[in-house]
Order: C-alpha cells, then structure tokens, then sequence
C-alpha cells in the first residue's frame, strides 16, 4: 500500500493523532490485523510516546485497536464471525434505540435529526471518495450519538457506545465500495416524516430495513477478501 502519512510536525496535539489514525483505520488505510507500536508511532507524527500512548488507548476503547503487549498494538483484525455478530447485535439494539431516541426526542434534537438527514443525503448524491465517506461517517456518528441520547436509556446508550466505531468501519468500508447508497439514501429521506411524527413504529422499520441491507452488503464486500478456509478478511485496498 502506498504510504500516505502526513509529515511530522510538533504541532499534532493527541487528539489530531487520535482522529488521523480513526480515519485511516475506518476508510482501510490502516489494514485490519496491521502492527503499530508506540515508538513508530510517535516517530511518525513527531511527538513524544505518551500522547500517542494516549490515541492508542482511545483506539483500543472504541474497539478498532488491540493491544498485543505495553506498547505494540495492532489493528483489530476482521472476520466473517465477527462482523456477522456484530450486525446480529445492532438488528436488535439499532431499531430500538432509534424508535426510544426518535419518539422522545426534544424539538431542538428533533431539529438537529432532521438537519443530519439533510446533510448525510447531500454527500450520498455526490462523489462518494475518501473524503466524502469520511463525511457522511461522521454524519451517522452525530446521528445515532443524538438518538442514544435521546432515548435517555443508559444500557443502550452504555452498549452502542460500545460497538459504534466497529459499526462505523464496516459501513465505511462499504461505502467505499458504492454499496448500499440508495437504501442509505431513501431511508434519510423517509426519516424525515417520521420524525416529524415522533413514529416509533415507523422508525423501527426504516432501520431494521437499513441494517438489513447493510448486513447483506456487508457480508458480500468481506466474503470476496477473506482467506480460504478460516475467513480472516485480507487487507483492503482501494
């Protein structure tokens, strides 16, 4: 893979090393199963070890680092089982948190639903690339932050915090590869009347819908780049 790193510089702060390696990692620049350690790390973006100790330790809390020793990392390897469980969590936590988020949604979060659909749509109709997936991402992520909070349900909101970002990395992925756009597309549209109608039901149903499709998107995309026989998904390359 050609190395896409960004100069060095002593003006990086934790949090700019903490969202660079989130980026790469969700759009695959970062390969799943690929080594990190502090110290190459630290080189690499020109500061000292404990503030990119620091990006590690977030990475390895929103399950997209593992730690394999002190100071060596890796990036959480995919596989079939794991993706397929992942999905057989969010098919049951997604659709309801939606529906709670949704129904109890306050006129200022209903307002802000409403803009994020308008958003996320605007960048599924253009030129879907590196930078736009890394966009319409962070859209979902503000999306479904908001209806967790909404729900004002602390185990649901305690459990998607804890399998978001791994969420997050598979529909980019798939977005990558301009899958699933127009189910991502209609279904921001339809949103926006079931907001306006606090419909749990309605909600419910857009995304069992929208998960469904992602799944069986997802699962075809890594079914194509696992290895023969033990389905460890291979590096992903645009």
């Amino acid at each position: 893979m050609a190395d896409r790193r960004a100069p060095a510089t002593e003006a990086q702060s934790p949090e700019d090393v903490y969202r660079m390696l989130r980026t790469r990692i969700m759009t695959g620049e970062l390969v799943p199963g690929q080594p990190l350690t502090e110290r190459a790390s630290a080189v690499r973006f020109g500061l000292g070890s404990p503030p990119v100790r620091d990006a590690l330790t977030r990475l390895v809390s929103d399950g997209l680092v593992q730690a394999v020793s002190p100071h060596a990392y890796r990036i959480t390897p995919l596989t079939l089982k794991s993706v397929n469980d992942l999905f057989a969590v969010w098919a049951l936590l997604g659709p309801e948190m939606a529906a709670l988020g949704t129904s109890r949604a306050d006129p200022e979060q209903a307002a802000q639903l409403r803009q994020l659909m308008v958003d996320g749509n605007a960048v599924l109709t253009g030129p879907l690339d590196r930078d736009g997936v890394v966009r319409f991402i962070d859209i979902t992520e503000q999306t479904f932050d908001l209806v967790a909070n909404a729900s004002r349900n602390d185990r649901i909101i305690e459990v998607y915090r804890s399998l978001s970002c791994e969420m997050w990395r598979v529909l980019a992925l798939i977005l990558i590869s301009a899958d699933c756009v127009d189910t991502l597309l209609a279904t921001g549209v339809a949103w926006h009347s079931v907001i306006d109608r606090r419909d749990a039901l309605g909600v419910t149903r857009l995304t069992r819908r929208a998960a469904a499709a992602t799944r069986a998107s997802a699962m075809r995309l890594l079914t194509d780049r696992t290895k023969s026989g033990d389905g460890v998904v291979l590096p992903l390359r645009r």
